[in-house]
């Protein structure tokens, strides 16, 4: 325990300190900043090919799914009090690497770091805060712990302005009275699994670029264009001297490819730009299976939005998964809110005890109002648009207004939302079945719609 024993004046790191310091834990930061990460087989090819596409140098990938993924989860993630409107920095790496601290200091400010290292035994916390002030032009490192002292170490920027290195660091000053928070989630984040998907994507996108090129290497062959000496598409340990050569013959016509290598050539039927763009696609259309987003979201206008039952499974999905992420930081938010003096702002009524019955005649049963933390917005769903847009299809096609609203919006009572005053509805006089609003003006079906719902599985038309 003498590691974590900060109180003893001693101006050293610690051992703990010492080691988070030097820890590297994936952040995922190039990932979000849309950096792409690829290796191409082969040193001629991945030089042609940074020479054809030089703006490939700064690896900026051109399809990030990677953020996308991230914002939408952490646009339902936000806390509505203002207090808390920090809370947004540290959801991206909370998202990814599944844990983020927050330091309230003792003049009552909260910190939100989005650069750090963590230990927790699920009790106790020793976190790892770095910074870089350009007010002090110094680089920090804030060592932060759960029974409230922090240990400041600092050192100047180097003079090119380069991410701070690990050495150098000088004992500043340790401070009490400090509250450590740990927002930690149940899976432990899904950067790991987000950054391969979007690993093969990014290769998905340079491998069209390589079978469209390879497409038009007979081409140019046969426009005579001078070709490299060496074959860029066989692997480097395959590459020899002479490795590809052109025959030029005087007599016949024709020119041949020769070589000396053993192979391996390639499959003979090398996939088509179809089949690459049909491989991306269903790169895309596993988003879905992890994160409850259709596939649809990162490909509008193309391809059919799911509906019915396939949108309400992922809805279902997706806001299961935003729901479980909020259960595991209400508490700690709670926390923070009391002690940032948050205002509550949400009444929840509950019932009083019952007394006596001799005490209850004549009254009526009191509730108790308790006031809540309001922590997320609930009036915005990410599918509720496509869940309208199913229910207006289902409307013109002749659906029942019941059945409608059980698909789109389950649990709403329609009686609620009935007109008494319209009195019974009064069938149309050409016998058509008005199968749209329940004691409403709609619009009669006709009977092709009725046919079509007699023939819908499970359901039973209105005669």
């Amino acid at each position: 325990m003498l590691a974590i024993e900060t109180g003893t004046g001693d101006n050293n790191m610690s051992k703990v300190e010492a080691f988070l310091l030097n820890r590297d834990s994936p952040t995922y930061s190039a990932y979000m900043n849309g950096k792409m990460s690829y290796k191409l087989a082969g040193q001629d090819w991945e030089t042609y090919v940074v020479q054809a596409f030089p703006n490939l140098k700064g690896q900026t990938t051109s399809e990030n799914v990677f953020k996308t993924v991230i914002d939408l989860y952490a646009e339902n993630l936000v806390p509505v009090p203002d207090e808390l409107r920090g809370f947004s920095n540290i959801l991206p790496p909370l998202l990814t690497r599944g844990e983020a601290p927050v330091l309230v200091d003792p003049a009552g400010t909260p910190h939100f770091p989005e650069h750090f290292e963590m230990m927790s035994d699920g009790v106790f916390t020793i976190a790892a805060m770095f910074t870089r002030s350009l007010s002090t032009m110094t680089d920090n490192v804030v060592f932060a712990y759960s029974d409230g002292i922090t240990r400041l170490f600092r050192k100047p920027i180097p003079d090119d302005f380069a991410p701070a290195d690990k050495t150098g660091y000088a004992f500043v000053e340790q401070v009490g009275g400090n509250e450590l928070f740990r927002f930690a989630l149940d899976d432990k984040g899904f950067g790991a699994t987000l950054a391969a998907l979007q690993d093969r994507l990014n290769h998905s996108i340079l491998d069209q670029t390589v079978i469209a090129e390879m497409y038009a290497r007979p081409f140019w062959y046969l426009l005579n264009v001078e070709l490299p000496p060496k074959n860029p598409y066989l692997p480097p340990q395959a590459q020899q001297e002479e490795t590809l050569t052109e025959q030029k013959k005087l007599a016949g016509s024709g020119r041949v490819f020769t070589t000396s290598s053993g192979g391996p050539f390639g499959q003979l039927t090398p996939p088509t730009i179809q089949d690459m763009v049909a491989y991306h696609d269903s790169i895309i259309n596993k988003v879905p299976l992890t994160t409850g987003i259709p596939a649809h979201y990162f490909k509008p206008g193309e391809g059919t939005p799911p509906t019915g039952v396939a949108l309400k499974v992922l809805s279902k999905r997706f806001n299961n998964r935003i729901a479980r992420i909020r259960d595991d930081l209400a508490p700690e938010l709670e926390r923070l809110c009391d002690l940032l003096g948050v205002e509550k702002t949400v009444e929840v009524k509950t019932d009083k005890p019952k007394a006596a019955a001799d005490q209850l005649e004549g009254l009526e049963q009191e509730e108790d109002v308790e006031m809540e933390y309001q922590l997320w917005n609930t009036d915005d769903d990410l599918l509720q648009e496509s869940l309208d847009a199913h229910g207006i299809a289902l409307s013109t096609m002749g659906y029942p207004l019941a059945y409608i609203a059980e698909v789109v919006t389950p649990g709403v009572d329609l009686e609620d939302y009935e007109d008494d005053s319209l009195g019974a509805p009064v069938p149309p006089a050409g016998g058509a079945v008005d199968m749209t609003a329940m004691g409403q003006p709609g619009t009669p079906a006709t009977p092709g719609q009725v046919a079509a719902y007699e023939q819908n599985p499970g359901q039973r038309a209105k005669a």
